[in-house]
């Protein structure tokens, strides 16, 4: 009997560890997740708003709606600089026949517990990808 004593004591101190490991997991989890979100709203914002950015002499001679590429990133980077501070990168892209602008979003957050594990400085790189054609609403 005199040789279990103490056990308990190391069954808890190992669960308490494994526990705060997922704790931290899911914290870091979290907030990867908040960040993706507001970065989907930046994105699809910033989509809605390029996505504006027609060529009017085209529309006005044809009555096609297509995107002006110059335009389109205009307003789109405008909304993301009303939008946010600061983002690791953005890369837009106007399809050539102007009927369709994707936006990419990338941002990196700090990792608290992944960040042991994890090789890039502790950072999670998290982005946000958001698509939108310009429509004609009668």
């Amino acid at each position: 009997m005199n040789e279990d004593r103490g056990s308990v004591t190391l069954w808890i101190l190992g669960l308490t560890i494994v526990i705060m490991g997922f704790g931290g997991v899911a914290l870091d989890f979290w907030r990867a997740l908040a960040t993706q979100r507001a970065l989907a709203a930046i994105a699809d914002a910033a989509t809605v708003a390029a996505a504006s950015g027609i060529n009017e002499l085209h529309y006005r001679s044809t009555g096609e709606v297509i995107l002006d590429p110059d335009r389109a990133r205009s307003l789109g980077s405008h909304s993301i600089a009303s939008q946010s501070e600061s983002l690791d990168s953005v890369v837009f892209d106007v399809s050539a026949d102007g009927s369709l602008v994707e936006l990419t979003v990338i941002d990196s957050i700090e990792a608290g517990f992944i960040g042991f594990f994890t090789g890039d400085d502790g950072r999670l790189v998290v982005r946000a990808t958001s698509r939108a054609s310009p429509i004609l609403i009668p």
